[in-house]
């Protein structure tokens, strides 16, 4: 098999009717260990669900050139008539799914596959390009799947009725509230600053870690023991231990579909401010210790004094429960029976 091409057979052998192909382009990988956790986690919940899931990576990070190499071999395994239900993540390999003439079929879009990247974050006409050619893809598939209610309204308005609102799922055992001072020990953190984390790719437009850093040079006017620590380049098995470790959660993206930090945020009871994008507001809406604010240093910085007063956001951590792993892996489940 070509190095862009990588085969994952399911550990599970469900009912046969059920047997699923999974055609993505996000995997971690020896390349980027943490690119797309989110769907390895997932499918490792249908997996424990008993479901027989296969998995095939197309490593389009690697060169775009991977979708056109790979399509005689992702066809065929995709015609394999073994497979019940194809079931395409991103809009890149929903495209391959629907080249390959393969029915049922399920496309998942995951964020800037339908709502494109933001300006700032460059190469916006070959986005807006892409979007508006993948927002036409579900016309040849059964189902479609959003990670949020405003990537469904970019959908054309007679296929927002076969799609699905349906956000990734959070490991709530694996994030969990845990006492402060050792996750702080096992990081090498002090143990009396008070931490307001930003989590992301700093070099990273979309994520805006300037509004980030224009917010805390307020909030350092007030509060002489606030730091701002940008974690970036830990292994995702560390993520558990920074979010019991810090403080608050700093969200300022420009463009999200559903993000997994501020769900594992909740599920670790970390107070939050974030941008109203994604699922966010959703999440968050009514939530005690958790704060939805415009892109504003200063709206930003009083929300974040806010936070770091509070200490922890228990509310959150129940609010987040609804997306539990089991809980979205069940209705996916739902979504494969109804489509078949």
């Amino acid at each position: 098999m070509s190095d862009f091409l990588r085969f994952f057979s399911s550990p599970s052998s469900g009912p046969p009717e059920l047997k699923t192909l999974w055609v993505t382009n996000m995997w971690p990988d020896e390349v980027r260990p943490y690119f797309g956790n989110y769907i390895k986690s997932q499918a490792q919940s249908l997996w424990d669900l008993g479901l027989d899931v296969d998995v095939l990576y197309i490593r389009g990070l690697l060169s775009k050139s991977a979708y056109f190499t790979t399509f005689p071999a992702v066809r065929q395994r995709v015609r394999d008539p073994a497979y019940r239900l194809i079931h395409a993540h991103y809009g890149h390999t929903g495209a391959v799914a629907v080249a390959c003439g393969r029915q049922p079929l399920v496309i998942s879009f995951c964020g800037e596959d339908l709502l494109g990247a933001p300006r700032a974050y460059g190469n916006t006409l070959k986005s807006t390009t892409e979007s508006a050619i993948f927002r036409h893809l579900p016309w040849r598939a059964r189902a479609t799947i959003t990670k949020s209610h405003e990537m469904e309204l970019k959908l054309p308005a007679r296929l927002q009725r076969r799609n699905n609102v349906l956000p990734n799922g959070v490991d709530t055992e694996l994030f969990a509230p845990r006492p402060q001072a050792e996750a702080r020990d096992a990081l090498g953190w002090d143990r009396d600053s008070k931490v307001v984390m930003f989590l992301g790719d700093p070099g990273d437009p979309r994520k805006r870690v300037e509004l980030a850093q224009q917010a805390m040079q307020i909030v350092s006017s007030s509060r002489s023991d606030a730091r701002l620590e940008i974690a970036f380049g830990y292994s995702p098995e560390k993520v558990p231990a920074l979010m019991s470790a810090a403080d608050c959660l700093v969200f300022p993206s420009r463009s999200e579909g559903s993000p997994n930090a501020v769900k594992e945020a909740m599920a670790a009871a970390l107070p939050i401010v974030a941008t109203p994008v994604g699922d966010i507001p959703e999440r968050l809406r009514d939530v005690e210790c958790c704060f939805v604010r415009e892109p504003d240093p200063a709206a930003f910085a009083q929300a974040i004094l806010q936070a770091l007063e509070v200490g922890r956001a228990p509310a959150a951590r129940e609010a987040v429960e609804q997306v539990s792993m089991r809980a979205v892996a069940n209705r996916l489940h739902d979504i494969y029976r109804s489509v078949l």
